[in-house]
């Protein structure tokens, strides 16, 4: 797709190629002065009109004929035309301009008209950013995948991370949790890394960014397009960051032309994304005791289900508490974007403000977030260039301290408020109402600036000389007051961080064609960064007074404080090249060279080169007289990457404070390994990119593979004499990941009352680690298999990162006569019990896969997987008139995720019960149920597959509908109703599929979230001028 004709020098450009309209069109001349009889007699008629673009702009130079003959015009300076002609009852006005789609319409009985036209989506010359400079997309050699302004104008988000999901092929995005100010996981094909951030990297308009957090200095609105360098041809240009993939935003700038304002304004409503029917009241405490009665049948001497039997004894309380009512509150969202750009020759400029305000599902959470841009560019001299952009935020965020799972585990028969009127700590803690009065708070600011210089040194000759500088402090204030404690003691905290980031990037860019077959495209350049934190933390308690909580030098006792200090440095040199022969052959070679000093003397250096290579065999003879191929190419790159997932001081020894004999001691906490190095990836990359159809359709197929080694890993030492441990970062993994991707993209229908787009991406990534450090090995039942990570999810030789480690079971223990035969076979083993001494019917029957006669760590096993077989979206535009219609699908089949909050409190309290646990349980008159049976006072259950569910879903992801006001040619306005998460199909039972917990680098996959995602419904409003 050509560039947008909203970019620099509009009309100009218009006009420009009007001049050209009547050597490429077909002659458009007034009708002979002779005519026939019958042509004479025909009515003639005066059709007036205006053709504009899709931004409201006028086209100067656009053709406008009737169909099948050698009648027309060309629209003036406004855009404006006007013909007369002998009139048929049939005719056809057609409408065309260079690089739009052309459209046609009927005259019938109209006499005025209002065209509008559209660029050609399916133009291969479309820009995409590759990292320190740009291509087309007709000439890339790498994969990369690439949403533009359009789509993401269509997306109702608050978080820059989530305008990737379902758009991208081979692109995970996946949420947390449904609180304001959520953290957004990210996995371009695949994890690589066993401990350090699985993150692609984030470069906005050229700056590296280590911290996703900082994309939260950036409105959604600002953001001009996002490309996603997945293959190393695209993506070793960053060299040593660039193991995960690389996520290029480039954000807004002015153009030429008058000034342009833009307003935007949504309000939305936020929703439970789905709402268990959990148990209260008389209900609740009779299945309570159900489950007493058939407690005492198997387990006579339980200490608990005589009491919940007995009336008196007060075991089960009376009150009727919807916990979930009473810590739930209205989520509403007001966004507002405001920007005003223009600029001429000499000077181009943008400003940008925004406000989020936004409250939580839960009581307690809500946040606050200001945004501002600005964006400038000037031209002193023909050849030299200054510009500047920053951005700059603010954010107040209240995290909520309850939640809404905490709600569905709390006791339903406890009161919020005991007979005194203060709130009722019977079970020992606080209540999840009472929880919503604790303090914690976030003030954040953040600042991303660069300035630049760039000059003209020859024609095709460009140097650029850019710093940058990225700032971010945040203060955290948390506090729990004196009524929330049992013992009336106030206790709070105080979290200082601040850290700063310079880049100096200068590069020297050559561009030239020879000969009109030989292009060359060169980069080469050189990098200094330098990235500093620090971090105060002080926590105190019994404060004189509640109010005072802000002030941490009042608490009376400081029990607990530390500081942080973090930094380090890289160098880097760099370079491309882009070789394109005949517009035929096309080569890439790429090259960086890393310096970096969390690594010692020994591997401080890094090379990350990579080359590919694309044939386009739709310009070789034996394919050039085949029609319905517009474009065909097969490419092939190969390259190296890196990640250096560590922290700044890894190669050194470290010490800190702590005690022996009850004397103050020096610990050594870290011993250093100055031979550690890079983590490295090997990338091999192969596809077919095609359009076919008059660019009806177009997209590609490809597969790569991806083999990283020396990955890191810290071995733990045995505890020193004075206490603690230590332990040393060694290179000791490998992983593999290998996969497909499919892009297909259809423009169906495109006139001037109908547009259809469809699109369409699959992915499939095997994700496989190949080796594992033996020292430290969790122990398990599958002989020669390594395992690391104590959690339910692992790393496992020959598994997927975060394979599920639990327990097989051959189903549930039906009578006394097989608890039996099992304590038999553990006594014949000389194990006293099987499973314990209070097994039972209606348990599940543990297999001991060691063979030793007793269930035990070591009998886990590999029960599971949580990489899906295939992932993906479909997107549909639809346009009708001044009506757009925009939906966005997501889609996962296969791949595993444990549920587990409700059970985890069923046993004991029983507390949560809600229909999914309660049906198919395990009773005398129900044998065959597939859940075990309910006990009074039993511990938590044994990790198995029971605990695991089909995390397949299709999702509505989003869905929009817009509709252009009629308001004319000087303002422009758009009425929206927007929906996300509106429905999900999925056999999963808790409350979203797609969620994941993102406290783990290679797990998550499971919901014990505090906050559970949400459905939105929007209403909004735009306005440009």
């Amino acid at each position: 797709m050509m560039k947008s004709f909203t970019n620099p020098v509009r009309k100009g450009k218009y006009l420009f190629l009007a001049l050209l309209v009547p050597a490429l069109s077909v002659p458009m001349q007034a009708e002979p002065p002779i005519q026939s009889f019958m042509e004479a007699a025909q009515q003639t008629v005066t059709v007036k009109g205006i053709v504009n673009d899709e931004t409201g702009n006028p086209i100067p130079g656009a053709s406008v004929s009737v169909k099948g003959t050698t009648v027309g015009t060309i629209a003036d300076i406004d855009g404006k035309f006007q013909l007369s002609y002998s009139f048929k009852s049939d005719d056809m006005l057609v409408v065309s301009f260079i690089g739009m789609r052309t459209v046609e319409e009927k005259v019938g009985d109209r006499r005025h008209f209002e065209f509008t036209l559209h660029e050609d989506a399916t133009d291969l010359d479309e820009v995409v950013v590759v990292g320190y400079g740009t291509s087309s997309i007709k000439d890339l050699t790498g994969s990369v995948a690439s949403v533009g302004a359009k789509q993401l104008s269509q997306l109702n988000t608050t978080n820059v991370s989530s305008m990737l999901q379902n758009l991208a092929s081979g692109v995970q995005v996946s949420q947390s949790t449904g609180q304001p100010g959520e953290t957004i996981r990210v996995r371009v094909r695949g994890a690589t890394s066993l401990t350090g951030s699985n993150e692609p990297l984030y470069v906005i308009d050229g700056v590296p960014i280590d911290d996703p957090t900082m994309l939260d200095a950036i409105s959604p609105n600002d953001i001009q397009s996002m490309d996603v360098l997945k293959d190393a041809s695209a993506s070793a240009i960053y060299g040593s960051r660039a193991a995960n993939g690389v996520v290029i935003i480039t954000t807004k700038r002015g153009t030429e032309g008058k000034p342009s304002v833009n307003f935007n304004y949504n309000f939305t409503t936020d929703f439970q994304i789905k709402n268990f029917r959990i148990l209260y009241g008389d209900e609740w405490r009779n299945t309570v005791r159900k489950f007493a009665e058939q407690t005492l049948v198997f387990d006579p001497s339980n200490e608990y289900a005589p009491d919940i039997l007995d009336p008196n004894s007060g075991a089960l309380g009376s009150a009727n508490t919807d916990w979930f009512k009473e810590v739930k509150q209205g989520a509403f969202r007001h966004n507002v974007d405001f920007s005003v750009s223009g600029g001429n020759k000499n000077a181009k400029y943008l400003l940008s403000l925004a406000v989020l305000d936004q409250q939580g599902m839960v009581k307690g959470g809500d946040l606050t977030r200001y945004n501002a841009r600005v964006s400038t560019e000037l031209n002193v001299l023909p050849i030299l260039r200054f510009g500047i952009n920053a951005t700059m935020s603010y954010t107040d965020q209240s995290n909520a301290s309850t939640s809404l799972f905490a709600a569905q585990g709390y006791r339903p028969d406890m009161p919020i408020y005991d007979s005194n009127g203060e709130f009722d700590l019977t079970t020992g803690s606080a209540n999840p109402v009472a929880n919503t009065f604790n303090q914690d708070n976030d003030d954040i600011y953040r600042i991303l600036g660069t300035v630049y210089g760039e000059v003209d040194i020859i024609k095709g000759l460009k140097f650029r000389s850019s710093l940058s500088a990225n700032v971010e402090f945040n203060q955290n204030i948390s506090f729990s007051p004196s009524f929330l404690s049992t013992r009336d003691e106030a206790g709070g905290s105080e979290n200082h961080y601040r850290s700063s980031k310079t880049v100096f990037d200068n590069t020297l860019t050559y561009n030239h064609v020879f000969n009109k077959i030989h292009a060359l495209d060169a980069v080469i350049g050189v990098s200094f960064e330098n990235y500093s934190s620090r971090s105060t933390y002080l926590y105190g308690d019994t404060y004189p007074l509640d109010e005072i909580y802000t002030n941490i030098g009042s608490a009376t006792n400081l029990t607990r404080w530390s500081n942080g200090y973090n930094a380090y440095g890289l160098f880097s040199s760099f370079g491309r090249i882009n070789y394109r022969l005949m517009d035929r052959y096309l080569f890439t070679f790429t090259a960086r060279y890393d310096g970096s000093s969390m690594f010692g003397a020994n591997n401080r250096y890094g090379f990350f080169p990579s080359g590919a290579f694309a044939w386009r065999l739709s310009q070789e003879d034996f394919l050039k007289d085949v029609r319905f191929i517009d474009d065909l190419k097969l490419r092939f790159s190969a390259g190296t990457t890196g990640t250096q997932n560590l922290t700044s001081f890894s190669n050194r020894d470290l010490y800190e404070a702590g005690s022996y004999n009850g004397r103050p001691a020096i610990i050594h906490s870290q011993v250093g390994n100055r031979d550690i190095r890079w983590e490295k990836s090997v990338l091999y990359d192969f596809g077919l990119d095609f359009s076919f159809f008059n660019y009806k359709l177009a997209g590609s197929i490809g597969g790569y593979i991806k083999n990283t080694n020396d990955l890191i890993w810290a071995y733990d030492f045995p505890s020193s004499a004075v206490g603690g441990s230590m332990s040393m970062n060694r290179n000791v993994g490998a992983v593999t990941n290998r996969g497909v991707e499919i892009n297909l993209t259809s423009h169906l229908i495109a006139n001037n009352d109908w547009d259809l787009t469809l699109s369409f991406n699959l992915a499939h990534n095997k994700n496989k680690v190949t080796k594992l450090v033996a020292e430290g090995a969790t122990q398990t039942a599958m002989e020669g298999v390594i395992v690391q990570g104590s959690s339910n999810q692992v790393l496992a030789e020959g598994y997927p990162m975060g394979a599920f480690l639990g327990y097989a079971h051959n189903g549930i223990i039906q009578n006394w006569d097989r608890v039996d035969e099992l304590n038999a076979y553990a006594q014949a083993h000389d194990q006293d019990y099987y499973n314990g001494n209070e097994l039972k019917p209606g348990n599940l029957e543990l297999v001991d896969k060691d063979g030793n006669g007793k269930i035990e760590s070591y009998d886990r096993v590999i029960i599971g997987s949580p990489d899906p077989d295939v992932y993906g979206g479909f997107t549909a535009n639809v346009r009708y008139k001044r009506f757009t219609l925009f939906a966005n699908f997501g889609y996962q089949i296969g791949g595993e995720k444990l549920y587990n909050k409700a059970i985890q409190n069923l046993p004991g309290q029983l507390c949560g019960l809600i229909d999914y646990e309660l049906n198919d349980r395990w009773s005398p008159e129900n044998p065959n149920a597939t859940l075990p049976a309910l006990y009074i006072g039993e511990g938590v259950p044994s990790f198995t597959e029971l605990e695991l569910f089909d995390a397949s879903f299709f999702r509505l992801q989003e869905v929009r509908l817009t509709y252009d006001l009629p308001l004319g040619n000087v303002v422009k306005g758009q009425v929206y109703l927007a929906g996300t998460n509106l429905f999900t199909i999925t056999s999963y039972p808790g409350t979203d599929p797609a969620t994941v917990s993102t406290s783990s680098n290679y797990g998550g996959n499971y919901e014990t979230s505090s906050y559970p995602g949400f459905r939105s419904l929007s209403v909004g409003i735009k306005f440009n001028l």
